[in-house]
């Protein structure tokens, strides 16, 4: 097979880890495999990256509202023109509907990949209507959980398959501390790290996250929250920290790439699965809390469904509310009682092992393709 896989995401980047998992646990296991993404500005045009050929789009920005995803689906379709491929698989943007048009469908199958339901307000329910819209253009289709399939397309509605989120194992694994980085952060041996990675968008309410820190560092003096990400609301964050007088126990990183996330990971004691408790985040499976507990971290997660997919209260974490008393109070348990600490740990990689990348593509992904070009179109 010959796979082309899109995605408005960096590769590999942060924010789209399944973009670059599936290509190169697909490359790996002797698919010709090519990838187009957007590029930054010192990255190369074209690059074989792990056994992928990657093709990069300069782009000035992957923003919400950003033009340049014109320009993206132009060029885009310019490089699957010029190149054979039996399918493309898209991992859903906004604008990607038009894609197959422009770069025809005569010799490929079209596979539109939902990873999430609309986020971000105002008018959820009109972004997904244009969801289903752009998503009727394609042979087939894939979600990831039945609640992005019920609230996008319909309860119970037919699609190809529902294809989890899953981790790097040989990526995310339990590892001693980097000390370079405890060095550059000031930590000690003796600090109970709290580590946070994702996203630093306002809809994400890392604010609450924040002020539930406050509560631990009232009583905890050992306490350090460590905060990996980029986002438009870093600034507004890193004022919160100074306005709660927690600068010195907070640490904000930054963007970070994906190749070197385990190693923030390892300086942490517990990580952070935070997620607001609200109807278009509910039904989202995480990715970093699977990574998390593939590192053998003990998680503690905000109760959402996409949260109980990976976390099992009480036996590799803790689930609680999104209010900041409340992540507040089970920080502090977390801290207090290490026995517990270390029994959450010691079940956290086992926990995960079925969500393992190479195993999903293998087992799920693949035959998903090769139903899509044995099928045809697909009947939703």
């Amino acid at each position: 097979m010959r796979i082309c896989h899109v995605g408005f995401n960096f590769f590999p980047g942060r924010g789209l880890t399944i973009f670059y998992e599936f290509a190169l646990n697909q490359a790996r296991q002797g698919i010709k495999v090519t990838a187009i993404a957007p590029g930054r500005p010192d990255e190369p045009a074209f690059q074989i990256v792990d056994g992928i050929r990657v093709h990069r789009i300069a782009l000035s920005s992957i923003g919400r509202f950003s033009l340049d995803r014109i320009r993206f689906l132009i060029r885009a379709s310019q490089i699957i023109r010029s190149e054979a491929f039996d399918l493309i698989h898209v991992y859903a943007f906004a604008g990607a509907g038009p894609l197959p048009l422009l770069a025809g469908r005569r010799r490929s199958k079209w596979l539109y990949d939902c990873q999430s339901s609309a986020i971000k307000p105002p008018f959820l329910r009109l972004q997904n209507w244009l969801i289903r819209v752009e998503a009727s253009l394609f042979d087939a289709v894939t979600v990831l959980s039945e609640g992005i399939r019920d609230i996008v397309f319909g309860e119970g509605r037919s699609i190809q398959a529902i294809v989890p989120l899953g981790a790097n194992l040989d990526h995310f694994m339990p590892r001693s501390p980097d000390p370079a980085l405890m060095s550059r952060f000031g930590f000690s041996g003796t600090d109970c790290i709290f580590a946070y990675c994702g996203t630093l968008d306002h809809n994400r309410r890392i604010d609450k996250l924040l002020a539930a820190f406050s509560v631990v560092a009232r009583s905890e003096e050992t306490a350090k929250l460590l905060i990996v990400g980029d986002g438009s609301e870093l600034e507004a964050l890193k004022n919160q920290a100074r306005a709660l007088g927690l600068q010195d126990r907070i640490t904000f990183t930054g963007f970070v790439p994906y190749t070197d996330i385990p190693a923030y990971l390892s300086i942490a004691r517990i990580a952070l699965a935070f997620v607001p408790m609200e109807p278009h985040f509910e039904h989202q499976p995480p990715t970093k809390t699977v990574e998390y507990l593939a590192q053998g971290l003990p998680v503690l997660a905000t109760n959402t469904a996409g949260n109980r997919v990976f976390v099992q209260h009480e036996f590799n974490g803790l689930l609680c509310e999104d209010r900041a008393e409340s992540v507040g109070l089970s920080m502090l348990e977390l801290i207090r009682d290490t026995g517990k600490r270390t029994r959450l740990a010691a079940n956290a990689r086992d926990s995960v092992r079925a969500y393992d990348w190479s195993e999903i593509v293998r087992t799920q992904v693949v035959p998903v393709y090769r139903n899509v070009l044995r099928e045809g179109r697909f009947a939703r």
